[in-house]
C-alpha cells in the first residue's frame, strides 16, 4: 500500500491500519522528512523519527529533560560499550533511567512525531506489512484512532493557543509572591508548574513534564491566565563557543582535505607531464645519442 498524502490523507491511512488490525511499517515522507510508524495488529508500538532533526529524538529528549547530561549522551553514542543495544535498552541496564521512564518518553515520542507529521500537506506513504514484535518497554501500546483524535484536536487548537504567546522563542517563570494550591490544579497544569521550577525554557519544562508541545502550551497558558506564571520574550543567546570550536575545526579540516587533494592532482598532473615528454620517443632517441656520446 503506498500513495501520495494529498489522494489519501494521514488520518485516514492510519485509521485503516488500526481497523484492519495490521502489522508493519508504515513510511511517511515529506517536506525534507521521514518517519516510520511500527504497528503490530493495528496498534502503533514504536517508532523512527527523521535523524535530521536531532530534537526529535530520544537522546535529546532526556537531555532536555534533566535525565541526561550531553557530555553523558555523546560518551554513550561515541563509545562502543552498548554492544549494538539501543540507547533506552542500554539505560535501563545501567539503570541511568527506569524502565517506567524509558516507556513514557518512548510514548512521548511516538505523539510528538504523529503530531508533526500531521501537519503534512505533501508528501508520499508507504505500507509494509510484516510481522512486528512489540518492544519490551511497550506495556501498553499507543491505540492508533486515540493517538488520532488528540492528533486533530492539536492541528484545530494549537494555532489559537500559540498565538497568546510572543511569536519566537519566550521565557516562562512563576510569578512572585503568588500562592498556589498544587491541588486546585489539573493534571497538566501540575505537571507544568512543578517543571517550571527546572528550567525557564518552555521545550524543557514540556519535556520534564513529558508532555508534547502542543499538552504543554494548553496547559501553560491555563496558568498564565490564572496570573500563576509570567512570560518574557526571550534574550539573544550569545554565541556558543563550543560551536564556534567545532566549527573552525571543521572549516580546517575542509581545507586540509582541498590542499591534500590540490597536492594529488598537482603529482598526477606531473606524473603525466613526466610520462608523455620524457618517456617520449623523441626523449628517448636523444638519451640514446647522448649516451653513446659519452
Amino acid at each position: 500500500m503506498q500513495g501520495k498524502i494529498s489522494d489519501f490523507s494521514i488520518p485516514d491511512i492510519f485509521q485503516l491500519i488500526a481497523s484492519q488490525g495490521k502489522s508493519g511499517s508504515l513510511n511517511i515522507c515529506g517536506e525534507d522528512r521521514e518517519t516510520v510508524f511500527l504497528f503490530a495488529e493495528g496498534l502503533i508500538v514504536d517508532v523512527r523519527p527523521d535523524r535530521r532533526d536531532p530534537a526529535g529524538m530520544l537522546g535529546a529528549m532526556l537531555v532536555d529533560a534533566g535525565l541526561l547530561t550531553r557530555g553523558e549522551l555523546r560518551r554513550i553514542l561515541a563509545g562502543q560499550e552498548r554492544g549494538g543495544k539501543k540507547l533506552g535498552e542500554f539505560l535501563v541496564e545501567k539503570r541511568v533511567i527506569s524502565a517506567e521512564t524509558l516507556a513514557r518518553y518512548l510514548t512521548l515520542q511516538i505523539k510528538e512525531s504523529l503530531f508533526e507529521t500531521l501537519r503534512l500537506k505533501e508528501g508520499e506513504y508507504r505500507f509494509e506489512g510484516f510481522a512486528v514484535r512489540p518492544p519490551s518497554w511497550m506495556k501498553v501500546p499507543v491505540r492508533a484512532d486515540v493517538l488520532m483524535m488528540e492528533g486533530m484536536q492539536f492541528l484545530d487548537e494549537y494555532p489559537i493557543y500559540r498565538e497568546k504567546f510572543p511569536p519566537g522563542d519566550f521565557r516562562v517563570g512563576r510569578t512572585r509572591g503568588e500562592k498556589v494550591d498544587p491541588a486546585a490544579l489539573s493534571a497538566e497544569e501540575r505537571k507544568v508548574w512543578k517543571a517550571t521550577e527546572f528550567s525557564t525554557e518552555p521545550q524543557r519544562i514540556f519535556r520534564k513534564a513529558c508532555m508534547t508541545w502542543f499538552e504543554g502550551v494548553k496547559a501553560l497558558w491555563l496558568l498564565v491566565d490564572r496570573g500563576f506564571v509570567e512570560i518574557s520574550v526571550a534574550e539573544e543567546r550569545p554565541e556558543d563557543p563550543e560551536r564556534a570550536v567545532r566549527e573552525e575545526f571543521v572549516r580546517r579540516r575542509k581545507v586540509g582535505y582541498l590542499r591534500a587533494a590540490t597536492w594529488l592532482v598537482a603529482a598526477a598532473v606531473t606524473a603525466v607531464w613526466a610520462y608523455t615528454i620524457l618517456l617520449s620517443s623523441a626523449a628517448t632517441n636523444a638519451f640514446a645519442i647522448w649516451v653513446r656520446f659519452f
